[in-house]
């Protein structure tokens, strides 16, 4: 299913600016929109709106990379050296992960740490 957000207020039409739809299973070109309180809802053609400017597609933001199990990945540890994990899905493992300390290249490591050296102000 495609997703769409809506730029502009469309009259009669209850879907909030900035809101995101998604495209129906049965009807891949349509979006499903409520036209009153009473929930009314039409089909509407998305080439005609994203046309007009009303609708922009929206895509997925992209999937962050993480090793597979057994895989290696680099981290900065506790003194900014970039050292290597063993990917074991383990709760060290998750929490650099989540805190985007988890990189799969030696060298995107070292660019992180370039840039936390310079915002704590280490030379």
């Amino acid at each position: 299913m495609t997703k769409y957000k809506l730029l502009k207020p469309i009259k009669g039409v209850v879907w909030n600016v900035g809101e995101v739809r998604e495209t129906d299973e049965c009807s891949p070109g349509n979006v499903f929109i409520q036209v009153s309180r009473y929930v009314l809802i039409y089909a509407v053609q998305l080439a005609l709106l994203e046309h007009a400017g009303f609708i922009e597609e929206v895509g997925e933001a992209p999937k962050r990379w993480r090793a597979e199990r057994y895989g290696c990945y680099f981290y900065l540890d506790e003194n900014l050296t970039v050292s290597k994990g063993v990917e074991w899905h383990s709760r060290f493992d998750d929490n650099l992960y989540e805190a985007g300390n988890y990189f799969q290249t030696t060298k995107q490591a070292e660019e992180f740490r370039k840039r936390v050296k310079a915002l704590v102000g280490i030379k």
